[in-house]
């Protein structure tokens, strides 16, 4: 019985643990429940706050990547180093501006305003070149017309600046020139290239002028006619092609220059003394055509030569005009000279006449041959007589030689008497510091040859 009883209160022990352990699991599961709610809800708000910081972090990524790429935009970019370029300029630091140009033509090789705000730099530093260079490159770079007008402007400047000064020479006038060649401000350019002519002619020396440049810048203004056709031209060129001088010198080798120059300028604009210019310097090449021959041959030492030459219808023709006084156009009265190197033009009245420098005003000459041109009659007979002077040896004048040729009348000793017949007179006149030798030939070349020095 007793036995019973502890059985049932045993089980009953057992019932009550088993309850107590039941209720303290069912608690621990409840408590669980709990903290796994707790944890998750943690657990979310820890992803949450890193999904807000991970996006945030993307939009400040983006917000800086696109202010570096908003930054770097090109135009951007140029207009920053034009601002720095104009900075500097304006505190004329004109070096750092140029290389804030050049970033900018780095970024943008045809920006207008970088070639244009270049130029302006280098020409506050009154560098011309690299201006007209830098504006001549942009012009080519971007075919802007205003880069194009802005060169040319700078051109015409530079030549404003020359005709003011009072330094107009042969390059004034091609810088003009080849801005109405590109057909640009023609108006302004066309009454600078009248006035730089109408100076440089005026500036120029008759003693010194260059005629090989004056050539030059003639065929250049001819060209330059030939390609505008502007009509405003023909009066400058007309002007340019007649040296308005009373005497000048010109080289022997310069005279088809001229011709070439007056005959082209008198297609454009007839002027009667230029015409008569024409026909004065045809004279004077016809005359050198005449003597050509002689020179050859008594340069050469060849003196009997000169016994054909003086009997010749030409010379006669030349020596009786001067005798007579119907020589037109070459000027002289008795002893006339005729040289090879050059011929003195003189125009008075319309008039336009012309001469060769003797022996004193040339003693670099290669010889000079003189006209008789004075009335001579032996026995009723003109005589004919030339003077050759060769070229000097050495530097100093003495010993200075002539020889006179003479076709003459004079009396001829024969056996026994004395004929006056036409005959061949070869005089030779040395001249020193001391005095003057001369030896005489009689009836040079004939029978009764005679010598007489004295």
């Amino acid at each position: 019985m007793k036995s019973r009883e502890r059985e049932i209160t045993h089980k009953k022990g057992r019932k009550r643990k088993n309850n107590r352990n039941r209720k303290e699991m069912d608690k621990r599961k409840i408590m669980s429940r709990e903290e796994r709610k707790r944890r998750r809800r943690r657990a979310r708000r820890r992803v949450v706050l890193l999904e807000r910081i991970l996006v945030a972090c993307l939009i400040l990524a983006f917000l800086g990547g696109g202010g570096y790429l908003i930054w770097n935009i090109p135009s951007l970019q140029l207009n920053r180093k034009l601002d720095a370029g104009l900075e500097y300029t304006q505190e004329e630091d004109y070096d750092a501006a140029i290389d804030a140009y050049e970033s900018a033509l780095e970024i943008d090789s045809k920006s207008v305003e970088a070639y244009r705000c270049m130029a302006g730099a280098y020409l506050d530093m009154e560098d011309e070149s690299h201006a007209e260079q830098i504006l001549l490159d942009g012009w080519k770079n971007t075919q802007d017309e205003s880069l194009h007008q802005y060169y040319c402007t700078v051109i015409l400047n530079e030549a404003v600046e020359e005709i003011n000064s009072n330094t107009v020479n042969w390059d004034t006038v091609e810088k003009i020139a080849g801005v109405l060649e590109q057909g640009m401000l023609q108006e302004e350019a066309l009454e600078l290239i009248s006035t730089a002519c109408s100076r440089l002619m005026d500036s120029m020396d008759a003693e010194g002028f260059d005629f090989t440049a004056y050539k030059q810048m003639a065929d250049r203004l001819f060209s330059l006619y030939d390609i505008t056709g502007l009509e405003k031209l023909k009066k400058v060129i007309s002007d340019f092609g007649w040296l308005d001088t009373e005497e000048i010198k010109m080289p022997m080798e310069s005279v088809d220059s001229y011709l070439d120059i007056l005959e082209k300028a008198n297609v454009l604009i007839e002027m009667p003394e230029r015409k008569e210019m024409i026909v004065c310097l045809k004279k004077a090449k016809e005359i050198q055509a005449e003597f050509a021959a002689i020179f050859v041959e008594l340069d050469a030492g060849n003196y009997e030569a000169a016994k054909e030459f003086l009997v010749t219808d030409a010379y006669l023709r030349i020596r009786d005009a001067f005798i007579d006084g119907t020589m037109e156009y070459w000027d002289g009265m008795t002893y006339i000279p005729v040289s090879r190197e050059s011929v003195i033009l003189k125009q008075e009245n319309g008039k336009c006449t012309f001469e060769f420098p003797d022996y004193k005003d040339n003693e670099n000459t290669a010889g000079v041959i003189t006209v008789w041109g004075n009335e001579m009659l032996d026995n009723g007979v003109q005589r004919s007589s030339i003077t050759y002077e060769p070229a000097k040896e050495g530097e100093s004048y003495y010993p200075h030689t002539e020889y006179i040729i003479s076709y003459m009348c004079s009396n001829v000793q024969k056996k026994n008497s004395f004929d006056y017949e036409m005959n061949y007179h070869f005089e030779t006149r040395v001249l020193t510091e001391e005095g003057m030798t001369t030896t005489m030939i009689g009836d040079w070349g004939g029978p009764y040859q005679w010598q007489k020095t004295y």
